[in-house]
């Protein structure tokens, strides 16, 4: 789907991942959640912390402790208090940030609920926010200090009347990667219809490599919740759904573009499940969708293909870049002068750390859109919403249209499954 989009500089990880964390010396099998907002407008932002509570269960892994993609917008980095070590860390993005980049956040300040889960610490901890410059780079936008003798821990049992078991590779959460599927717009009058989308759901997300490949290796749930309201709101405009999840069309007058601002209550939904990755159901016929890097991903129903839904999550779980072009769109904060930090998409100034391995050593740089290079790894020019400047690794793929995914993709998720699961 279009969204709004802002070009950063890749940068070698600054993060190291070499080092060995023990789980079981820093954390509990629980999960703590950070409901916080994150405020401000152009080229301004902090966090405040709204509520800390900590659930039952932890379904993350439990030896990838430490986030070395370097992708993504935003970075926290969890460090125990008394030691000052560096324990935990995580990449996203956000609605906010998506926000930032609108024509609003020039004249006003927007207010965005997001919520942090990381394992549950033994002992107080600092955690730190990050976002990136125009120029790429990380600066630190907040620290808080969390003392867990505050936190709350609300009771929760895994009930399985709660949630659907549509796929389980393994009940052995900390090493499958777990993803849920919200329906969003269902009443209880559509019970049957939910499940049966439930069904369809994870048949579709099966349908393409290399999902269809990793089936071993993945969960899916489904949630059992109603809505209020049948169907999702703001196909005319965008609107403030009366809805607890809040799921409309027409975000930033995008009239495809589906999301949430609500998410403290689509986290409060999932406190019974084990989860990693979220994508919401959206009962609707009306194409659209969207996919946030680690927040969600969203998708109407269509019953005979599920490409809306793989490629929101390609966004949303493998932090790819849309790979089509539009002329006419003017992004602000756009640039073509440094590199993007999506991993499918290049502006060649550092193209060394993207799919220059790929290429076969024949291949012109930049490739040209012929039927010679058809279905070979190249440098094909226009991506990211902008025709000139920025290039896609193949001319037709899942993150541009109803294709396959490319090589490049292809190695970036499974790249992302093996950082979940091994």
């Amino acid at each position: 789907m279009k969204r709004f989009f802002l070009y950063i500089l890749f940068l070698f990880p600054l993060f190291a991942n070499s080092q060995i964390i023990d789980f079981s010396s820093y954390f509990t099998d629980k999960t703590l959640n950070i409901l916080c907002y994150h405020s401000g407008r152009f080229a301004m932002e902090y966090y405040e912390i709204e509520e800390i509570y900590a659930t039952n269960n932890w379904a993350g892994t439990k030896t990838k402790l430490l986030d070395n993609t370097n992708i993504g917008a935003h970075r926290i980095e969890v460090y125990a208090a008394n030691t000052k070590n560096l324990i935990y860390s995580r990449n996203y993005c956000s609605l906010f940030e998506e926000w930032q980049t609108t024509p609003e956040a020039k004249k006003s300040c927007g207010n965005f609920e997001e919520v942090i889960r990381i394992p549950l610490p033994k002992e107080d901890i600092d955690i730190l926010f990050f976002s990136r410059d125009s120029l790429g780079k990380w600066y630190k936008v907040e620290k808080k200090t969390i003392e867990v003798a505050n936190i709350n821990i609300k009771e929760t049992n895994l009930k399985t009347d709660n949630f659907y078991p549509l796929h389980i590779a393994s009940k052995d959460l900390n090493k499958k990667l777990d993803i849920v599927i919200v329906p969003a717009g269902y009443t209880k009058a559509d019970s049957l219809q939910m499940i049966e989308d439930l069904k369809l759901f994870t048949k579709h997300f099966f349908s393409k490599p290399p999902f269809s490949n990793s089936q071993d290796k993945i969960n899916i749930r489904g949630v059992s919740y109603f809505s209020e309201q049948s169907g999702i709101p703001g196909l005319d405009k965008a609107i403030n759904p009366n809805t607890f999840l809040g799921v409309q069309y027409n975000i930033f007058d995008s009239p495809r573009y589906i999301m949430t601002p609500k998410l403290f209550n689509l986290h409060e939904i999932l406190m019974d499940v084990p989860y990693e990755q979220i994508i919401i159901m959206c009962n609707s016929s009306v194409y659209g969708g969207g996919g946030i890097f680690n927040f969600y991903a969203t998708s109407y129903v269509n019953r005979e293909n599920g490409f809306v839904l793989i490629h929101e999550f390609g966004h949303s779980f493998g932090g790819l870049g849309d790979e089509y072009s539009e002329t006419d769109i003017d992004i602000e904060g756009a640039s073509q002068k440094i590199e993007p930090w999506q991993k499918n998409v290049t502006s060649l100034v550092d193209f060394s750390k993207k799919w220059e391995d790929m290429l076969d050593k024949t291949t012109p740089i930049p490739t040209p859109t012929t039927t010679d290079f058809k279905d070979k790894v190249g440098v094909f020019e226009g991506a990211a919403y902008v025709s000139k400047g920025l290039y896609r690794p193949f001319q037709d793929c899942l993150m541009r249209s109803d294709k396959p995914f490319c090589p490049v993709c292809t190695r970036e998720i499974n790249k992302m499954i093996d950082f979940y699961t091994e």
